[in-house]
């Protein structure tokens, strides 16, 4: 791992990982995995995401990270990260794709 000058904002990367999370696998593959019932629209098929926005693309009014999830039965929620606190020493990274 190499140390970046730069305080890594883990709300920044825990949003993206969220997103890409809830936009690559379908909400019934993710149920499955954690052990939990499917939802079902009432066409009978598995409610997906639609949409697992950013706050700054949904243009949400606030100055915390997040994530708009608009489902496929037309509900939607905001997942909200907020820092209960800080690291104790700047954030370690390394780039994707390279092996520890």
């Amino acid at each position: 791992m190499s140390t970046t000058d730069e305080n890594v904002a883990h709300e920044e990367m825990l949003q993206r990982l969220l997103q890409h999370l809830l936009s690559t696998d379908d909400l019934d593959e993710l149920c499955a995995d954690a052990g939990l019932p499917v939802f079902i629209g009432r066409d009978g098929q598995p409610v997906y995401v639609r949409e697992a926005a950013l706050y700054d693309d949904a243009a949400v009014m606030t100055l915390n990270r997040g994530l708009v999830i608009r489902l496929s039965d037309g509900g939607e929620f905001q997942l909200t990260i907020v820092t209960s606190r800080h690291p104790d020493r700047p954030a370690q990274v390394r780039p994707p794709g390279t092996v520890a």
